[in-house]
C-alpha cells in the first residue's frame, strides 16, 4: 500500500470523493472538474512523500482531456484539502492577474511558498507547464515532491507568479501539537482551503465550521474523539455513552 498517517487507512481518498460529489462541494463545486487517479507514492513519509512522476503521469491525462482550455484557470486540490471555489473565484478577481498570460500562484508564507494541497494555474501557464515538463525532468530530476518540482518548472520555462498567502492553511506548517481532525484553523473567512482532512467527518466538520453552521466549540474534544470525529483541539466536551456511533464528533448542535 502507499503512504499513509497513522489512524488513517488505505483508500480514505475514495471515501472523501465520495463524500464531496454527493454533497456537491469542493471540486464538485467548480465550473468543470474531473478526478484523476494517480498511484500510491512508496517512498518518503506521510507528511513528505516523492510524488513527482505520479504527478506528470496525470498532468499528461490532463493534457489529453483539454478540458482546462474551457476555462481561464486551473486547480490541482489534493481530495483532502477542504476546498471552498467561491472563495477562490473571489480571490482571484481582486489580484486581477493579467488576461491570457502564464501566471501561477504562490499559496503560502511558508518555506518556498508553493505547497501541491492547492496549485491554481493560468490557462497558458497550464499549457506551459505541460510541454516543458519532460525537459524539465531531465534537468530537475523527479526525486521529490512535486510541488517544489511544479514551481521551479513554471519558474525556468518562464511563467510568472503572483502571491496570495491566504489560498493555504496547511497543518503541516503548524507548530507542533496539531491534530489532523482539528476544526479550528477552519474559522479563518479569508482562506481558500484548509489541509489536511483525511476522514469525511473531519472533513464535513472543517466545511461547516467554514460556512457558520458550526463553531468549533460544538465539537468533542480531541482528547475525547472517537474514530472519525471531527474535533476541537483544547476543548472539553465528551460523549455520552447513549451517543450514536460512528459520531460526526458534534455535542452540540445549533441549528
Amino acid at each position: 500500500g502507499g503512504l499513509v498517517a497513522p489512524g488513517v487507512h488505505q483508500g480514505y481518498e475514495e471515501d472523501l470523493l465520495g463524500m464531496m460529489k454527493y454533497n456537491k462541494v469542493s471540486l464538485y463545486a467548480c465550473d468543470g472538474f474531473k478526478e484523476y487517479q494517480g498511484a500510491k507514492a512508496q517512498s518518503g513519509d506521510w507528511k513528505s512523500v516523492v510524488n513527482t512522476d505520479i504527478f506528470l503521469s496525470v498532468w499528461n491525462q490532463v493534457k489529453t482531456d483539454g478540458l482546462y482550455k474551457q476555462h481561464d484557470w486551473t486547480v490541482k486540490v489534493d481530495a483532502d484539502a477542504m476546498f471552498i471555489p467561491d472563495r477562490l473565484k473571489a480571490h482571484l478577481t481582486s489580484l486581477a492577474p493579467p488576461a491570457d498570460s502564464p501566471v501561477y500562484l504562490h499559496n503560502i508564507d511558508f518555506r518556498f511558498h508553493f505547497m501541491g494541497a492547492l496549485e491554481v494555474l493560468s490557462t497558458k501557464a497550464v499549457e506551459l507547464f505541460i510541454d516543458n515538463a519532460p525537459e524539465c525532468q531531465k534537468h530537475l530530476g523527479s526525486n521529490g515532491g512535486e510541488d517544489f518540482f511544479t514551481m521551479q518548472c513554471l519558474d525556468a520555462v518562464g511563467a510568472a507568479h503572483m502571491s496570495d498567502f491566504s489560498l493555504l492553511d496547511d497543518k503541516y506548517t503548524h507548530d507542533a501539537g496539531w491534530n489532523l481532525n482539528d476544526v479550528n484553523s477552519c474559522t479563518n473567512q479569508a482562506i481558500v482551503a484548509f489541509h489536511p482532512y483525511k476522514s469525511a467527518n473531519s472533513w464535513l466538520g472543517c466545511y461547516k465550521v467554514a460556512m457558520g453552521i458550526q463553531n468549533p466549540s460544538d465539537f468533542v474534544g480531541c482528547d475525547h474523539r472517537w474514530n472519525g470525529d471531527a474535533c476541537n483541539l483544547g476543548g472539553t466536551l465528551e460523549h455520552t455513552p447513549i451517543d450514536p456511533q460512528p459520531s460526526d464528533g458534534i455535542i452540540k448542535n445549533r441549528h
